[in-house]
Order: C-alpha cells, then sequence, then structure tokens
C-alpha cells in the first residue's frame, strides 16, 4: 500500500521530526539515531517509508531530501512548528483568549520555539519578579515581552 505525501508527513511524529532534521542539514544513520535518541533498528522502517515515498534518499551514507522533500519541509516548517509550540502545554494555549493579541503577533507564535512555562501566583510576588524567571531572562540572549498586566518594575526598563 502507497501512502500518499499527506500521510508520510503527517501522520507519524518520528517521520516528521526526520524531515524537520534534513530540513536542516543530511544526516549519517548514526547521527539520526543520536538527535532522536533512536535505535538504528526503531529509525529503519520509518527511513524506508520516506524513501519508498520519494522524499528522502540516501547517497554516501547520508540520508537527504529529494528535491521534493525539499519543497514540503520548507513549507511544512511553520505549521510543524506552530503545532510543536501549541502542543506543548496545549492547555494553556486553548484556556487563553488569543484573539486580543494583534494578529501580526498570532502568525508568528512558531517563532517562540523550545519554551518553558512559569506559572506563579502572583499574590506572592507583588513587589519581586521570581528568581527563576531572573535566572531565565539572563540567560537569554534575546527576550521580547507582552503584558498584560502592570508591574511598578517595569516602567523603569
Amino acid at each position: 500500500m502507497t501512502l500518499s505525501l499527506s500521510d508520510l508527513v503527517c501522520l507519524s511524529e518520528k517521520r516528521r521530526a526526520i524531515l524537520l532534521l534534513l530540513g536542516k542539514k543530511d544526516y549519517s544513520i548514526d547521527e539520526l539515531t543520536e538527535e532522536m535518541d533512536m535505535t538504528p533498528h526503531s529509525l529503519m522502517p520509518q527511513l524506508k517509508t520516506l524513501r519508498d515515498g520519494g522524499i528522502i534518499s540516501a547517497a554516501g551514507g547520508l540520508y537527504e531530501l529529494t528535491p521534493i522533500g525539499r519543497v514540503l519541509v520548507k513549507n511544512m516548517y511553520p505549521v510543524f512548528e506552530t503545532i510543536n509550540v501549541l502542543e506543548k502545554d496545549q492547555r494553556y494555549w486553548f484556556d487563553r483568549n488569543l484573539s486580543v493579541i494583534p494578529p501580526e503577533l498570532t502568525e508568528r507564535i512558531r517563532e517562540i520555539g523550545d519554551y518553558k512555562l512559569l506559572d506563579y501566583d502572583l499574590s506572592n510576588y507583588m513587589f519581586d519578579v521570581p528568581r527563576e524567571f531572573c535566572d531565565l531572562f539572563n540567560k537569554s540572549k534575546y527576550a521580547m515581552c507582552l503584558l498584560s498586566i502592570y508591574h511598578p518594575i517595569y516602567s523603569e526598563m
């Protein structure tokens, strides 16, 4: 049975992860198993399925995207990166009213990337910023902030 392209790409998280990795560079089987934290035995069926579907090829010990694979991956990045952000804390996102956020920002929600949700009882931090937040903020190379509350400390920034 031949899978459709949408089935090849969408029905398996492993295949999706492989494609997203190969969208960045070519990988050997050892690099893929290490990157995906899988055994070669569990990875091989996914690679075979993608090869049979014409999305990837193997040459010189490296797996790479075919021209069709490159088109698919380039166009699936925004969708799957957005899904990754929203799936990480699904309840958080679905319990929020995102309609109050400007569309220009919600369209870029995938740019959040990997994140850690810090949930604090703000009544304990009326005049202080939580230490963990400060530590993570200081380690960041780049930060953007959208506040729906006013805190006196932010007026000085």
